[in-house]
């Protein structure tokens, strides 16, 4: 007995929705966590343009432990 399929790459593409669904989660996955990202350095930005050094010594010298 003989079966013969006659399917295409493009029929089956079109008639699983559930990788393109995958796909547009992870896109919207990726797309939050670089926008948090962004915002997370802009915040830190802000912090850092807002600390007083009152020490003018501070951050010129390096101790290192061995």
């Amino acid at each position: 007995m003989y079966y013969i399929y006659n399917m295409s790459i493009q029929g089956i593409s079109s008639g699983n929705p559930l990788p393109r669904v995958a796909e547009a989660v992870g896109v919207k996955m990726i797309s939050s966590a670089i926008s948090n990202m962004k915002q997370q350095g802009q915040d830190l930005l802000k912090l850092l343009n807002s600390a007083v050094i009152t020490d003018p010594a501070l951050g010129n010298r390096v101790n290192m432990l061995v």
